[in-house]
């Protein structure tokens, strides 16, 4: 009796349960439909078409995608496309909203023959704006590691006898014979044959080589090198985005390139002026980008000819110096919509290419160089929020993240780096422009990086609801 009493409630109950669960399954595909149907008015070619054609576009796309869906009730769907212009001629902003029903099965026995299904997509995007690109690329030592794990291997156990113990960073040293590069070659090529063969006989055999000259005569590919060709990857890219024609009038992008640390004089340093003529123009400048020479460790070089030191306390990389040099108007001036309205100009773009590691002697060491980003936990209320200042002058900040590689066997990252190691990544992306950070992994292209990042800095359609 229980039973009989029980058993229509859990008929209609799973029932109503599948009647209800096929509705979503529908109402999913309809949202996915609304979705394509919005970014379908925002193709490369529908840009340069009127808002008209857009529209029209949007309204076929959703309606080819939705015609033949299973279990919608006949005629009962419609859709409504708004294309908007946004706050300049280069933004277009579209909503598709639709209304459908979906048939049900076991709800028709309590007279409801159908359940009611809607939604919205929102998107928008932005032809290409013309941009100029200021691109602040790390070349500290830090920079200089080999760029896969073999090769960190591979450096330290040609350095073993130095004072680390084996280091695997290919330090740019003009001071030799000394403990940071006991056991090196000698510049003739032979073996060092002073103090138990660990230093040259200048006199007999030349200088002893930096870790520099170590990697580069074992052909071990650093991190900078990849940085080197990834640059010219990326304007390879811009180029072509610039030819295109894809769109009635082409973008038009400039860049310029500074490094982090000069090869004499800890700064900022102008490698590549502004210029429209950029792959050119790299090919000629990434000869004479390398990473920074020191003296000696801690000892800055005195002159470009680096024959004296000119006293201690590097600062490899250096952000206070390169970020507020970078955040005057006289370094990259007020930005403007992109556009090719008369008295527009270009949208501003700070990119910068690090490992997120500052080398500086004044007591919180390494923790400076997050503190100098403006994101540390617990930050020095001495350093001035770089990146905030840029970014309020409505310039963008892209940031390609070469992770610092773990030197476990490096007692210098073991005492600074290791303890900080997982707070560098959220730092910078704190300091990029929010969706335009990009973290690149050991063994990363960093040309595919950048080209990422510029693809995005240069913005597309995208969903916003």
């Amino acid at each position: 009796m229980m039973y009989a009493l029980v058993a229509p409630i859990l008929v209609f109950g799973g029932g109503a349960a599948i009647d209800y669960g096929r509705a979503a399954q529908i109402h999913t595909k309809l949202n996915a439909a609304a979705d394509a149907a919005a970014l379908a008015a925002l193709t490369p070619t529908m840009l340069q078409q009127s808002a008209t054609v857009a529209h029209d576009a949007a309204v076929s796309m959703f309606n080819g995608l939705t015609e033949n869906l299973p279990g919608l009730t006949a005629h009962a769907t419609t859709v409504t496309v708004t294309v908007t212009v946004g706050a300049t001629a280069l933004t277009r902003n579209v909503e598709v909203s639709y209304s459908s029903s979906v048939n049900t099965i076991f709800a028709q026995v309590l007279g409801k023959s159908s359940l009611p299904v809607s939604g919205v997509s929102v998107a928008s995007a932005q032809a290409p704006p013309n941009i100029d690109f200021y691109v602040l690329l790390d070349n500290s030592p830090s920079m200089a590691l080999p760029a896969t794990e073999d090769g960190i291997t591979q450096m330290q156990n040609l350095t073993g006898n130095e004072i680390t113990g084996g280091c695997a960073f290919a330090c740019h040293q003009a001071s030799t014979n000394n403990g940071d590069t006991a056991g090196n070659p000698c510049v003739n090529g032979t073996a060092p044959t002073q103090s138990g063969g660990l230093y040259c006989d200048v006199a007999t055999q030349g200088a002893q080589i930096d870790n520099y000259q170590l990697a580069r005569n074992n052909n071990i590919t650093l991190r900078l090198d990849e940085l080197n060709s990834g640059i010219s990857t990326l304007l390879q890219t811009a180029a072509a985005a610039a030819q295109s024609t894809v769109f009635s009038t082409p973008p038009q992008y400039r860049f310029a390139i500074y490094s982090m640390d000069s090869l004499w004089q800890i700064g900022l340093t102008q490698a590549m002026a502004l210029t429209s003529n950029y792959t050119s123009a790299w090919t000629t400048a990434s000869a004479t980008f390398g990473v920074m020479e020191m003296y000696s460790n801690n000892n800055n070089c005195a002159d470009a000819a680096c024959d004296s030191a000119s006293g201690p306390g590097d600062v490899a990389t250096n952000y206070d110096d390169s970020l507020g040099d970078l955040s005057q108007a006289s370094y990259i001036p007020d930005p403007g919509n992109g556009t090719n309205e008369s008295g527009d100009t270009p949208q501003e773009v700070l990119f910068i290419v690090t490992d997120g590691v500052e080398d500086e002697d004044n007591g919180g060491r390494v923790q400076q160089a997050i503190n100098d980003l403006g994101a540390a936990p617990g930050g020095n209320s001495n350093s001035t929020n770089w990146c905030t200042t840029i970014k309020n002058r409505g310039i963008k900040i892209a940031i390609l993240y070469t992770d610092y590689l773990a030197v476990p066997a490096n007692s210098w990252y073991e005492s600074y780096i290791a303890p900080i190691q997982s707070d560098i990544g959220p730092a910078l992306q704190a300091c990029a422009t929010p969706g335009l950070f990009y973290d690149a992994a050991i063994g990363d292209d960093l040309g595919q990086d950048l080209v990422k990042l510029f693809n995005l800095a240069a913005a597309s359609g995208h969903l916003t609801q």
